[in-house]
């Protein structure tokens, strides 16, 4: 029974990736650095911002923070990196465990390699709720209005489209 429900886990979670323009794991690079917390991104200086300058984006100033979490999430995906499991929300890890994403982020990367984000487009952010469309360049992954959340202060996977939700 144990091997059947964590079977059904796992094609839940490879389905909804392929959903979501990922593979069938999700993990990119093996980087030393925790993909939650050390995600690649350009630092390259940018002028302080006044808070008008912030209301004009008509978001919160989250779309920097969320575009840098979906692309080491997607990095980490297909990276065989087990740390991208840190980027995946409380929801979803109810329903997989970090070794069910260990496991699916290996087999990722053994099937397509260490893809990373070729396009991506935040479509809407409320609040802590977002919707982010993205691609790796394989059709089969491209990711339309994906649903990510931020908790504690990080964007986080929330897709998983799981029993009763």
């Amino acid at each position: 029974m144990h091997h059947r429900t964590r079977a059904a886990i796992l094609v839940l979670a490879l389905g909804t990736l392929t959903l979501t323009g990922c593979s069938e794991s999700k993990n990119t690079t093996g980087t030393a650095s925790s993909p939650s917390t050390n995600v690649t991104a350009s630092t390259s200086p940018t002028p302080a911002k006044s808070a008008d300058d912030k209301r004009d984006k008509g978001a919160d100033d989250g779309k920097a923070a969320l575009e840098k979490s979906v692309r080491a999430y997607t990095k980490a995906l297909f990276g065989n990196d087990p740390g991208g499991y840190d980027l995946v929300s409380k929801r979803c890890q109810a329903e997989m465990t970090a070794a069910e994403f260990a496991t699916m982020s290996k087999q990722a990367h053994h099937d397509y390699g260490a893809l990373e984000i070729k396009k991506l487009s935040v479509d809407q952010i409320s609040g802590d709720l977002a919707r982010v469309s993205y691609g790796v360049g394989v059709p089969q992954f491209e990711r339309k209005a994906q649903p990510w959340t931020r908790e504690k202060g990080t964007w986080r996977w929330d897709a998983c489209q799981v029993s009763g939700q």
